[in-house]
């Protein structure tokens, strides 16, 4: 019996002597947390306008500091007419900052934007719920895009409803189109606000692009450039797009 407790006393020592030596390594547990998921319906018409073109229209996560897409799912831009339905986004890391809705290019940079969730209002949800985005109807298509991400965003403020137009130019929802395209300036003499099928003949180019800020009493590219800090040249580029692509 004395020989069995002394047995048992070594072997309680050495493991004690192991433990204050650091030879058992600590374990580590790991808990696979799943990332979050975003979902976005929609009824979408105009994304066949984008088949066979360098963009797509997608929904995107970006990280903090980049403007290139981390992970996105395209909506079909093969299927004509309309698409109705949803597009998911899951196991999100906190890498990703911003879902958007975007339109972007091959190399998934963003262009514009046409809705985003900021991720980190959702950062206190520890149960990882989905979160959703529900659009409703969305014109995709060539000027559909700039009007929600473009003229919506940063031009009704000047050019709104005829009250409060500058220039008379009201760049509202269904009254853009017609205001801009082979109109004549009132501001600038010889000059149409878009010339169908000639971006570079046309006054909206040319007040976008580098020489135009002295071309009217307002610099439209340091407005602009306020609300696009990283993309201006991406926008100009799809309005130049969309305005070459208009049959004259």
């Amino acid at each position: 019996m004395k020989a069995i407790h002394y047995i048992l006393y070594v072997i309680a020592g050495i493991w004690l002597s192991a433990c204050d030596s650091g030879d058992i390594a600590e374990k580590v547990y790991s808990v696979d947390e799943k990332g979050y998921t975003v979902k976005v319906t929609a009824q979408i018409s105009g994304l066949s306008e984008w088949e066979g073109s360098d963009y797509t229209l997608a929904v995107a996560g970006f990280t903090a500091d980049s403007k290139y897409a981390l992970l996105q799912r395209q909506f079909p831009s093969s299927i004509g007419g309309g698409w109705e339905g949803a597009i998911v986004l899951s196991n999100l890391s906190g890498e990703v900052k911003t879902v958007e809705v975007s339109l972007i290019n091959s190399l998934r940079k963003r262009i514009i934007t046409l809705a985003t969730i900021d991720m980190a209002d959702y950062a206190e949800n520890t149960a990882r719920d989905t979160i959703r985005l529900g659009l409703g109807t969305v014109d995709a298509g060539r000027f559909g895009i700039l009007q929600t991400g473009l003229f919506n965003r940063a031009c009704i403020q000047c050019h709104g409803a005829s009250g409060r137009s500058a220039a008379g130019l009201n760049l509202t929802d269904g009254h853009a189109q017609a205001a801009l395209v082979d109109v004549p300036s009132t501001r600038r003499e010889g000059f149409l606000r878009v010339e169908s099928g000639n971006a570079e003949g046309s006054l909206l180019h040319l007040i976008l692009n580098e020489g135009g800020e002295n071309l009217l009493s307002h610099n439209h590219t340091e407005i602009l450039s306020s609300q696009f800090k990283t993309n201006i040249e991406e926008v100009s580029a799809l309005i130049d797009d969309w305005i070459n692509h208009l049959k004259p």
